[in-house]
């Protein structure tokens, strides 16, 4: 009992539950708008919980240990099989699903480059649209342009928001604005509103406001931020 009442109290494992609790409640959200189609099954939906729970909480530790985790991989590579079991019959939403999960145990391997402006993209569209796009199509079986829309600014946000993650080194102060510009653009083909408004101008403050905050409770507050985002722009 002490041991487990120690390992809860360890700022890491909270942290963790956060920021999987955030991430997951994000893609649900935005994996549900405009859905029109069936309720999913039980055992499916314990399955997408159990592969979104696996990887978010995979990649935390991924991140957080600057690649060098060795429980993360093990995380994503346990969530692929869920991945595969939530789209028993679709061969290409079982890839889909696993891609993030290689993708994630690839980028650890230093000599592979993936920490790099291009493991960056590849990160932000697949954890951006994986667990949304499954959740989507297993409900209605195909892909609306209703619900595709939205998702461009959410993957725009995962190139602002995690990019100190996969570009450590010092660069040009220019070259810094080009991912805050993309989330800007996208979020203006969604149409001017008041929760795009408020959207631009939370994504901004939070994108000047991170580099001053504590490495340590950086990540969680960027899955509360991220959240906040997602409410607006799937209003």
């Amino acid at each position: 009992m002490t041991t487990i009442m120690a390992f809860l109290k360890n700022k890491t494992v909270q942290q963790l539950f956060i920021f999987t609790f955030f991430q997951n409640l994000l893609w649900w959200v935005a994996g549900s708008t405009a859905a029109t189609g069936t309720p999913l099954a039980t055992n499916i939906k314990v399955y997408l919980g159990g592969y979104g729970i696996l990887v978010a909480a995979g990649y935390f530790l991924i991140l957080k240990r600057h690649f060098q985790s060795h429980i993360g991989p093990i995380l994503v590579v346990a969530a692929a099989t869920l991945g595969l079991l939530a789209a028993p019959h679709d061969h290409l939403l079982q890839l889909f699903a696993i891609l993030l999960c290689v993708f994630l145990v690839l980028a650890c391997v230093p000599q592979l480059g993936l920490q790099s402006a291009y493991g960056l993209v590849v990160f932000s569209f697949l954890a951006g649209c994986g667990v949304p796009v499954i959740l989507f199509f297993l409900r209605n079986h195909y892909l609306a342009t209703q619900f595709l829309m939205p998702m461009v600014p959410l993957v725009a946000s995962y190139l602002v928001f995690f990019e100190p993650y996969y570009l450590t080194k010092e660069r040009d102060w220019r070259w810094t604005l080009i991912t805050p510009a993309i989330l800007l653009l996208t979020l203006l083909t969604l149409g001017f509103s008041w929760q795009v408004t408020i959207a631009g101008i939370l994504a901004l403050a939070y994108w000047w406001l991170q580099p001053k905050i504590n490495e340590q409770y950086r990540l969680v507050t960027t899955s509360v931020v991220q959240l906040i985002l997602g409410l607006l722009i799937f209003d």
